[in-house]
């Protein structure tokens, strides 16, 4: 027994022992706002490249991640590919509102609630929010 627990420490030992980090690297480059200083180690041999934003841009996200992402089906979540094939093929069978397929008809009465919904709430934006 004890052999075993010994066997199983010894193997996680192995698996943590400590690997080189990407921060322990000495070429880097950094960001700097306003009038900071690009920073080096103390006798000055290493080597930072710094880029220079203005102040004001120091608590923002950054330009580069404030730009929409353009959804292609690269980057599309699994959720909607998942809900665009529910949708294949929705011009007919079930859920459709067409005479053709097994159970056309049961997507009037869904489009007529989507349709009654919209007038209500189209209904109650012009009691509450009246045109002067």
């Amino acid at each position: 027994m004890r052999t075993i627990i010994t066997s199983a420490l010894l193997s996680l030992t192995a698996l943590t022992a400590p690997m080189p980090a990407m921060a322990q690297q000495t070429d880097r480059v950094l960001t700097i706002f306003g009038n900071d200083k690009c920073p080096t180690n103390a006798s000055g041999d290493e080597i930072v490249v710094c880029a220079r934003r203005p102040e004001s841009e120091r608590f923002r996200i950054p330009k580069e991640l404030r730009e929409p992402i353009e959804i292609t089906p690269e980057n599309q979540s699994w959720a909607a590919k998942a809900n665009n094939t529910l949708n294949a093929g929705a011009a007919t069978g079930i859920g459709s509102c067409s005479a053709v397929g097994a159970q056309g008809w049961t997507g009037c009465w869904a489009e007529q609630m989507r349709q009654a919904r919209a007038e209500t709430n189209r209904d109650d934006a012009a009691v509450y929010n009246p045109k002067r």
